[in-house]
C-alpha cells in the first residue's frame, strides 16, 4: 500500500491575510453627537424650512458616502471568500466519493471479521453443548453478545480466558436447570401414578412455567377431590342398593302375610285367605271378591301390594 504519511494531502490548507480598515470612530461619534446637540428640538424651531432640507441633504450625502464605502469593502473582503467556498465545494467532490470507498471497504472487512467471531463462538457453543448433552442450538441468541471485538484476544480469532469462562458459566447453569427438570418431571409421573391421576396435564403446567411447588399442590388438591368424589359415589351406591334391598324385603313381607277378608258393613274378618297356589289347568275361570283391606304398615305398603297384584296379573278396582 503507498505510504501517504506527510505528503501534500495530509498539509495542504487554505491561507488567510488579514486587512486593516482605518476608521476613526472616536472622532466621528464626537462630530455626530455635535450635530445633534446643536440641533434640539428648539433649535430646529427656528430654523427656515429650505433650512431643514439643506441639513437633511448635507446628512443624507454623509450617510449615503459611509454606506457606500462600506459595501465596497465588503465586496473586498467577500469575493474571495465566495470564490473560496465555490471552489473548495467543487474539490470536496471527489474527496467526498473517495471517502465513501474507503469507508464501505471498511464496513466490508469488518463484517467479515464480525461473521468470523461469530462462526467461532458458534463452534465454541456447539461443542461445549455436545460435551453438556444439550441441544447445539440451545445459546443460538447470545452468539452476537460473545462476538464483540472486547471478548476476543487483540487480533485473533480466539476468545479470551474470562469470555470462555462466562460461557462454561452458561453452559453449566442450563445443564443443571435441565436436570432438575427431569427429576421434576419423573416426580411429576410419579405422584399421579400414586394418585392415579394423568401426568400429561400437570407436565404441560410445568413446561409453560408453572413452579414445580405449584404444580405438586394442584396434584394433591385435585387427589383430595376425586377421593372425595369415589367416596360420594360410594356413598350413594350404597345407599340405593339398601333402598333396593329394603323394597324386595318389604314386597316379599307383603306377600307372604295372610290377607283377610272382611265384611264391608259389619267390618269383621271373614276368613284367612292364602295367596292361591297355581294348579294345573287347561282353563281357569276369572274370580272375582270384593274385599275391604287394610294395610298397618301404611301407604307404602299399600303400594307394594299393588306391585304384587300387577305381577300376578291381578285384575283390581277401587271403590269410592
Amino acid at each position: 500500500m503507498k505510504d501517504v504519511t506527510n505528503n501534500f494531502l495530509e498539509t495542504i490548507e487554505p491561507v488567510y491575510t488579514p486587512g486593516t480598515i482605518n476608521f476613526d470612530f472616536e472622532a466621528f461619534d464626537k462630530a455626530i453627537q455635535k450635530a445633534v446637540s446643536e440641533l434640539s428640538n428648539e433649535q430646529l424651531d427656528g430654523l427656515e424650512y429650505n433650512e431643514i432640507k439643506k441639513e437633511i441633504t448635507r446628512y443624507k450625502s454623509l450617510y449615503d458616502n459611509l454606506e457606500r464605502k462600506r459595501k465596497d469593502i465588503s465586496k473586498v473582503y467577500k469575493n474571495p471568500l465566495v470564490e473560496f467556498e465555490a471552489n473548495l465545494k467543487k474539490s470536496y467532490t471527489p474527496l467526498k466519493g473517495l471517502l465513501n470507498t474507503l469507508r464501505e471497504k471498511r464496513d466490508e472487512i469488518e463484517e467479515h471479521q464480525k461473521m468470523l467471531r461469530v462462526d467461532h463462538v458458534r463452534y465454541v457453543f456447539e461443542e461445549k453443548c455436545e460435551l453438556a448433552g444439550l441441544d447445539k442450538d440451545t445459546f443460538k441468541e447470545k452468539y452476537n453478545d460473545f462476538s464483540l471485538k472486547g471478548c476476543f484476544r487483540t487480533n485473533k480469532i480466539e476468545l479470551k480466558k474470562e469470555t470462555v469462562e462466562k460461557i462454561d458459566t452458561l453452559i453449566l447453569a442450563e445443564y443443571d436447570r435441565l436436570e432438575e427438570y427431569k427429576a421434576n418431571i419423573d416426580m411429576i409421573k410419579e405422584h399421579t401414578h400414586e394418585y392415579e391421576l394423568p401426568a400429561a396435564p400437570y407436565v404441560r403446567e410445568l413446561q409453560n412455567g408453572t413452579p414445580f411447588v405449584e404444580v405438586l399442590r394442584q396434584m394433591k388438591k385435585d387427589r383430595d377431590t376425586a377421593i372425595e368424589v369415589k367416596r360420594q359415589a360410594e356413598a350413594k351406591k350404597q345407599a340405593e342398593a339398601e333402598r333396593l334391598a329394603e323394597i324386595e324385603a318389604l314386597a316379599k313381607q307383603s306377600a307372604s302375610e295372610d290377607i283377610k277378608a272382611v265384611n264391608a258393613e259389619t267390618g269383621e274378618v271373614i276368613e284367612d285367605i292364602k295367596p292361591a297356589e297355581e294348579t294345573p289347568s287347561k282353563s281357569i275361570e276369572p274370580y272375582k271378591i270384593n274385599l275391604l283391606l287394610t294395610f298397618h304398615g301404611g301407604e307404602k305398603q299399600w303400594y307394594q301390594f299393588v306391585k304384587l297384584l300387577d305381577d300376578n296379573f291381578v285384575n283390581y278396582e277401587i271403590l269410592k
